[in-house]
């Protein structure tokens, strides 16, 4: 009786602790995360806000091809729309994953939940069009890759605003976790690309000078095609696996924050803190 009881509780300690190293893993990676795109999201409204507030538009096009168009009045108002969005995002999307605020303020959940939405469909919709109408820097894959990503965007925002009318708010808080991926698909490009200079020591897969290659290509498409698988298989652990594959699972996620953690340290650095 007694050894059997002592079984149960090593059994229950076991699951006990494999639902924490999972839960904290992913608490770690999305802190991670959060940090990495608030320090973008300042970056944004220094350079871009800044060139704004000075009347140096012309500023823009030194990051953003065709940023600004001399006499493009819808052109450029997108552009400014989607980068005033990208940030209010940045800033704002993460308090809705704090349970704290979503428990204890449930009306600024509310009504920060249908900004955020708001803003990323409005954000995403300017984005294509700016794709339509500028391109990118990366040319027609990069065009097609982005476009999807902002369908995608726009489908998860559509999605999660449904299942929270209906009140189906598991269903609701994984289309807003699937939302916040794909959303910053541009900040993962990024990381990403300043990772592989860091580990490379320098261009890795394409050609600096044209910015085409498979390397981007991959990026094109890996910015919200890896996280969003990713995020499933993290659903799929939590749902239907047990202790074993939740520690797998955590360790997954461990070793991506601090590769993660390189690329945001090696974007700030050597990408946005020089242009500032």
């Amino acid at each position: 009786m007694n050894s059997k009881h002592h079984s149960i509780s090593i059994s229950q300690r076991k699951t006990i602790f494999s639902n924490k190293a999972l839960s904290s893993a992913a608490a770690i990676w999305f802190v991670t995360a959060v940090l990495g795109q608030w320090i973008f999201a300042f970056y944004v409204a220094a350079f871009y806000g800044g060139a704004a507030i000075n009347g140096d538009f012309m500023k823009w096009n030194r990051v953003l091809p065709h940023g600004y168009i001399e006499g493009d009045t819808i052109g450029n108002t997108a552009v400014a729309i989607h980068l005033l969005f990208a940030i209010v995002i940045m800033l704002g999307g993460p308090i809705q994953f704090v349970p704290q605020i979503r428990n204890r303020f449930p009306a600024f959940h509310r009504w920060n939940g249908k900004l955020y939405l708001v803003t990323a469909f409005i954000a995403s919709f300017s984005g294509i069009y700016m794709v339509l109408t500028k391109g990118t820097i990366t040319g027609i894959t990069g065009d097609i890759s982005v476009s999807f990503n902002g369908l995608l965007i726009m489908l998860f925002a559509l999605l999660a605003w449904r299942m929270a009318v209906v009140r189906k708010f598991k269903a609701h808080e994984r289309w807003v976790l699937r939302l916040f991926l794909v959303v910053n698909g541009v900040w993962f490009f990024r990381i990403g690309l300043m990772l592989s200079f860091l580990l490379n020591g320098g261009p890795f897969g394409f050609d600096p000078e044209t910015f085409r290659g498979p390397f981007i290509t991959f990026l094109g498409i890996g910015q919200y095609m890896i996280p969003l698988l990713i995020l499933e298989l993290y659903f799929f652990t939590k749902d239907r696996t047990g202790n074993f594959g939740k520690l797998a699972m955590a360790t997954t996620l461990f070793v991506m924050t601090i590769f993660m953690g390189l690329g945001v340290f090696a974007a700030t650095t050597g990408m946005w803190l020089p242009r500032l």
